[in-house]
C-alpha cells in the first residue's frame, strides 16, 4: 500500500512538473504585452474582439481590474464598437448618479457616500465610472442585487447582466467584480453570476464570453499586503500583459490579467 501511494505522488508530481513547463511555454509564446494600460494596442484587440462579454475579476479596494476595465472601453470604443460596463454595486445605491450623471452625483451617491465597506467604493472605481460617462459609445450599468445578500445573490447578478445582454445584443459588455462572481465554474458548489450565463441556452454566449483574473507578483490592497509570489506567471518578462487559456473548458478562468505590481486604491470617503 505505501509502495502504490509513493509512487502516486511521484506520477502527480511529473505530470503537475509537466503541466507547468507546458503552461510556461504558452505564457512565453502567447502572452501579449500591455503598456501602457491607458492606451491598449491592436493585440489586445485581436485577442478578445471575438468576444461579446468579457468579465474582469479583481480583490476589491485595488487600481489594476479598474485600470483594465477603463482601458478596454476606451479601446473598443475607439474602433467603433459600443460598449456597456457593469460593476458589482447595487443600482438603488447609484439613483443619484443615473438621474444626474454628473461627477458629483457619483459621490453623492449612496455607495460612495460613505466608507467602503469591502474596497470596492474606491477611488478607482470612481475614476472608471467617471471616464466611461464621458465616453459618448459607452453607458454604464449596476448589476449587484438591490436585495439582502444571500444565497442567490450570483443568480440575480445573472440576471441583471442578462437583461443589459438582451437590450444590447451587439454591443460589448465588460463586468468588473470581485474575482469569485465571474468564475466560469461554479464555486464551494454554488454557481457564480458568470457560471449562470455560461450555462444560459437561451443567452447562448459559451464561447463569446471570457472571463479573466488578475495574477499579480506582489503588492497591496486596501486591506492587505502580499509578499513576491514565485508563480509562473510572473516568470514571464512584461509586467503587464494578458493571456488566454488555450483549452478553455477545463479552467474556471478563460485567461489571466498579470501585473507585476498589486497596488491599493483607497476609499473615495475615508473614514
Amino acid at each position: 500500500m505505501k509502495i502504490k501511494l509513493f509512487i502516486l505522488i511521484v506520477l502527480l508530481n511529473i505530470f503537475l512538473k509537466v503541466t507547468a513547463q507546458n503552461l510556461q511555454k504558452e505564457l512565453n509564446k502567447n502572452a501579449v504585452k500591455i503598456e501602457p494600460l491607458d492606451s491598449l494596442n491592436s493585440q489586445v484587440f485581436n485577442l478578445l474582439s471575438k468576444y461579446q462579454v468579457i468579465m474582469i475579476g479583481e480583490m476589491h479596494g485595488t487600481n489594476e481590474s479598474a485600470n483594465l476595465v477603463l482601458g478596454l472601453s476606451k479601446l473598443f470604443t475607439k474602433l467603433d464598437d459600443s460598449v456597456q460596463v457593469g460593476f458589482e454595486i447595487p443600482s438603488k445605491q447609484m439613483l443619484t448618479f443615473i438621474k444626474q450623471h454628473t461627477d458629483s452625483s457619483i459621490l453623492y451617491s449612496d455607495f460612495f457616500a460613505r466608507p467602503s465597506g469591502d474596497g470596492r467604493a474606491s477611488n478607482a472605481w470612481y475614476n472608471v465610472i467617471s471616464n466611461i460617462n464621458n465616453n459618448h459609445k459607452a453607458s454604464i450599468f449596476f448589476f449587484d442585487t438591490n436585495l439582502s445578500y444571500g444565497d442567490n445573490r450570483d443568480s440575480l447578478m445573472y440576471l441583471n447582466i442578462k437583461s443589459k445582454l438582451i437590450e444590447h445584443p451587439n454591443w460589448k459588455t465588460i463586468t468588473i467584480s470581485g474575482n469569485v462572481h465571474n468564475g466560469r465554474l461554479p464555486f464551494n458548489n454554488k454557481n457564480t453570476a458568470a457560471s449562470f450565463l455560461v450555462q444560459d441556452t437561451d443567452l447562448n454566449i459559451t464561447d463569446k464570453l471570457c472571463s479573466l483574473n488578475h495574477e499579480f507578483e506582489s503588492g497591496s490592497t486596501l486591506w492587505n499586503d502580499f509578499m513576491p509570489i514565485n508563480s509562473v506567471f510572473s516568470k514571464v518578462n512584461f509586467d503587464n500583459y494578458l493571456f488566454l487559456y488555450s483549452n478553455n473548458k477545463s479552467n474556471n478562468y478563460n485567461g489571466i490579467y498579470f501585473t507585476r505590481r498589486l497596488t491599493k486604491s483607497e476609499s473615495v470617503i475615508s473614514k
